[in-house]
């Protein structure tokens, strides 16, 4: 059986809520749920924030403290434009990539907003590795997302 049919059929409503949430500024570039979703991959793992983190030294820790413009700089280098991030309680967050409607990356820094990043995250900040409990209820730490080799790129 056909596996993306199955989950077509199954996922479909789901889907279709999150594509019509998060993807309606992607069209007409995207023109359904499923290129929706295999877009929104496909750029994931094209643009793989934590590969640059983990290559520049910044590695998920609750207790180490590393600096907001070393982290932001890693990340212009890598890709070209400058992210936003979101903290909370000396933590990262989230950190945001923007792109043109074509998935090329651009600043996500305004004149407007120009001190976002800053008025949020402090001067040096934790990038988290978040505990979960497993589906046998046995605490599990996770990192970010393991190195995507093997994933087709856009």
């Amino acid at each position: 059986m056909d596996v993306s049919f199955v989950c077509k059929i199954l996922y479909l409503p789901f889907f279709s809520v999150l594509a019509e949430k998060h993807g309606t500024c992607s069209s007409p570039v995207v023109h359904d749920e499923y290129s929706y979703f295999s877009t929104t991959l496909n750029v994931y793992f094209k643009y793989n924030v934590t590969k640059v983190l983990n290559e520049a030294g910044y590695v998920p820790s609750n207790s180490e403290k590393y600096p907001l413009g070393g982290i932001v700089s890693a990340i212009e280098n890598a890709f070209h434009t400058t992210p936003q991030l979101v903290c909370s309680k000396g933590a990262l967050e989230e950190l945001r990539l923007c792109f043109y409607k074509d998935f090329k990356p651009r600043d996500c820094v305004t004149q407007n907003d120009m001190y976002s990043s800053k008025s949020s995250c402090p001067k040096y900040l934790s990038l988290p590795a978040y505990d979960f409990l497993g589906h046998d209820g046995a605490e599990t730490e996770v990192s970010w997302v393991p190195d995507n080799e093997g994933h087709e790129a856009l």
